[in-house]
């Protein structure tokens, strides 16, 4: 499912792989998102930087200098400001901004 922030970003129950996938497109382009053989839905910004999530929602982020490793209740997508926002308990506890 697909809803709007409040923010203006549009959130994203990150076992939805359709919305997902759909969201990561936009995100990094499509020829930037893969499909692994067990569903992980992972885009590439080339070097070291990736976003990757399985098919349970658990999430897999990698920036030089941080990273997320976690399973959240939401991601947000905020493609006008280039961000990828890790939502639990209804906080953002991560940022990922797209390089």
């Amino acid at each position: 499912m697909d809803r709007r922030g409040t923010d203006g970003g549009s959130g994203v129950d990150p076992t939805d792989r359709t919305a997902l996938r759909d969201h990561l497109e936009r995100f990094a382009g499509a020829d930037a998102v893969t499909e692994a053989a067990d569903g992980t839905l992972r885009a590439d910004f080339g070097g070291r930087a990736h976003v990757a999530v399985t098919p349970d929602g658990a999430i897999d982020t990698g920036m030089p200098l941080h990273s997320f490793d976690g399973t959240p209740e939401r991601l947000v997508f905020d493609h006008d400001s280039g961000e990828l926002r890790v939502e639990l308990d209804g906080e953002s506890v991560y940022v990922f901004r797209r390089p």
